[in-house]
């Protein structure tokens, strides 16, 4: 059963030193990140303004932007700025979106920045679940390898153009570590660091999963070691510690600061605690089974909810979330009635990399065939010699057992304030709206937003991730699937006086045009990175804010109530992240050939939103557009 993505390679050893594979070779000739012309962002600005404002709104937008881009005026002075800029720099965002979007962010990570993914493993019983996780470790380990070694097949656009694959080389070893009004990353080399952590019931182990060899190159430690040592953690944790010190890394970031602070300042120990856990690779949780949930087999919406849930914040302080540390680039997660997955931290990757660990790990540990895999390398690694896991012991103080405490209350309010809920399109998928030449994606956001509309009256200023890795260092822009367009189609899909072929064609242009607009932005051509390099010159130059920025309807525009993302797998795999803001709604989708799942996300404190009215509207949604394609194919009476 081998997965679209990568493919398992047998790969046995890396040597800083040595040769390196072919992941990289087009990295040099990979274009710059352009900086679009001026006239062409503002004009898809107010485009992309005109269905979300009224008419007084948008004329006194008009006049801001006609300001703005002016000839010799303050934008073209800013738009020379930011070209300057993009001559010197391999990537002109890069440094300003690591910093803006993520670094710079203070709320907690958990929920509010850091997606998770959540999929099925086959187990069975306790000794399988410890079987099947140290094969997790390994395949994890040997991923490590293969992007070290520069092996990572290169991956290729739609029309058949590199992919910058630099994310392989920050996703793995890479810790996000907290600071005073801005975070850093700390990234630890294989030849500094061998070693993963482990979490079991709120305790952390240091695991060796690498063995440096006499010839300098590294290879993974023998799966039977791994599971040996992980029976070993189990048993030496068999309760949750008193201080779950990991909890305070879903803290608020500058609270998170200077609760590591105080806890580093009690004792060496404790220092040298910290040193180990942002070292390690990765992370792996050890997680409970989820009461009331049947082994992986159990597919029920309302199962899924719940593990999905789980998959995005452990669930509080009585279930798994004191069993992480946010942190950590990627920590990953296994339960013993068979759900697995991870958390990315997001300054590391984006999730189109992250998702080929998933991938790679699902198809190196298990096939129908020929069920858990042996996972053993050609390479003798002497057994006696290998470390066994380490458990770090805490020293905790007055101060920080006070920390904590508040921690866990903190923690316990943002799960009771996320509704998270998992919903599945039984009915059709996308080889349905494949066969009817539509794009799947652009379907789904278009009946998103018509969802939205049915409920508000009006459409959401929506965020769909695109991405722009044709370009060197490229991360994201925005896909704006809330368009005159979509707009349209909304209205007419309420009017009894519509009729269904003028539906079907309002649908189609909708449909397309959302189409359209993914294509320009993951060619360089969208207007939201742009308007924020410029947004940032401005403010780096000392500049007086433009009038343009300071606009309501530029918030308005960029408070997105809709987020949204696609991840596709034709097994089942749920992604899952919170709202961006409090009055918003988190959506994530994996259209699969006949079906397609859905996570919604809100906050229960907002009395605006209602991710089960939500979810009910999303299938409606879906199933009318069906139907508006279907009576087009119906024989005509």
């Amino acid at each position: 059963m081998i997965l679209a993505g990568l493919t398992p390679r047998n790969i046995v050893s890396y040597n800083p030193q040595g040769p390196k594979g072919d992941m990289l070779k087009h990295q040099s000739s990979l274009p710059k990140l352009p900086v679009p012309p001026l006239q062409q962002s503002l004009h898809k600005y107010l485009k992309a303004m005109q269905p979300l404002v009224n008419n007084d709104e948008y004329q006194k937008t008009l006049l801001a932007v006609k300001e703005f881009g002016k000839p010799n005026g303050v934008g073209e002075k800013l738009q020379r700025k930011l070209e300057e800029r993009a001559k010197t720099h391999d990537n002109w965002l890069n440094d300003w979106w690591l910093h803006a979007a993520y670094l710079s962010y203070r709320e907690s990570v958990m929920i509010n920045s850091s997606p998770s993914n959540l999929y099925t493993c086959p187990l069975v019983n306790q000794y399988t679940y410890i079987s099947y996780t140290a094969k997790v470790i390994v395949a994890m380990a040997k991923f490590l390898l293969l992007c070290r070694s520069e092996r990572i097949d290169v991956e290729r656009g739609r029309d058949g153009s590199p992919l910058c694959m630099l994310q392989y080389m920050d996703m793995l070893s890479c810790c996000r570590v907290p600071g005073e009004n801005v975070d850093t990353q700390r990234r630890s080399p294989i030849d500094q660091s061998c070693h993963i952590i482990v979490a079991h019931n709120g305790h952390f182990f240091s695991l060796d999963v690498l063995w440096k060899l006499p010839d300098g190159s590294y290879t993974f430690v023998p799966v039977h070691h791994i599971e040996k040592e992980l029976h070993q953690i189990v048993n030496s944790s068999p309760a949750k510690p008193q201080h779950p010190v990991g909890v305070l890394t879903t803290e608020h970031r500058d609270t998170w600061y200077k609760a590591k602070e105080r806890l580093m300042k009690a004792d060496a120990v404790n220092k040298n605690n910290i040193d180990v856990i942002e070292r390690g690779q990765f992370l792996l949780c050890l997680d409970p089974s989820h009461p009331g949930v049947v082994v992986h087999s159990d597919e029920r919406a309302d199962a899924l909810s719940i593990v999905s849930s789980r998959s995005l914040h452990g669930n509080g302080t009585a279930d798994s979330s004191c069993n992480r540390w946010f942190d950590q680039g990627i920590q990953a997660f296994i339960s013993p009635d068979g759900y697995g997955g991870s958390v990315l931290e997001h300054s590391a990757a984006d999730g189109t990399a992250a998702i080929q660990l998933i991938f790679y790990v699902v198809n190196n540990v298990y096939t129908e065939s020929d069920g858990l895999l042996a996972h053993e390398s050609t390479v003798v690694v002497p057994s006696h010699q290998l470390n066994p896991a380490q458990k770090l012991q805490w020293n905790i103080s007055a101060e920080t057992a006070k920390d904590i405490e508040t921690a866990k209350v903190n923690l316990d309010n943002a799960v009771s304030d996320c509704d998270h809920q998992v919903f599945v399109c039984e009915d059709f998928g996308k080889e349905f709206v494949k066969s009817h030449r539509l794009s799947p994606d652009s379907f789904i956001q278009v009946a998103i937003q018509l969802a939205y509309y049915q409920m508000y009256g009006r459409l959401a200023s929506t965020y769909e991730s695109g991405y722009t890795r044709l370009f060197f260092y490229g991360r994201t822009d925005t896909i704006r699937a809330s368009s005159i367009e979509s707009l349209a189609f909304c209205k007419a899909m309420l009017d009894p006086s519509v009729t269904a072929d003028e539906k079907l064609t309002k649908l189609k242009v909708a449909v397309e045009s959302h189409r359209r607009y993914t294509m320009e932005a993951v060619s360089g051509k969208a207007f939201d990175r742009h308007l924020l390099g410029l947004k940032l010159t401005a403010m780096e130059t000392g500049m007086e804010t433009p009038s343009l920025f300071s606009d309501p309807s530029f918030t308005k525009c960029y408070h997105h109530s809709m987020s949204t993302s696609q991840m596709p797998a034709e097994f089942l795999l749920l992604c899952a992240f919170g709202a961006v803001v409090p009055d918003g709604y988190g959506v994530c989708y994996n259209p699969q050939n006949n079906r397609i799942l859905f996570t919604v996300s809100t906050f229960r404190k907002c009395p605006e939103t209602d991710t089960a009215q939500f979810g009910v509207k999303l299938m409606e949604s879906l199933q009318t557009m069906k139907d508006v394609i279907i009576h087009q194919h119906s024989p005509k009476l």
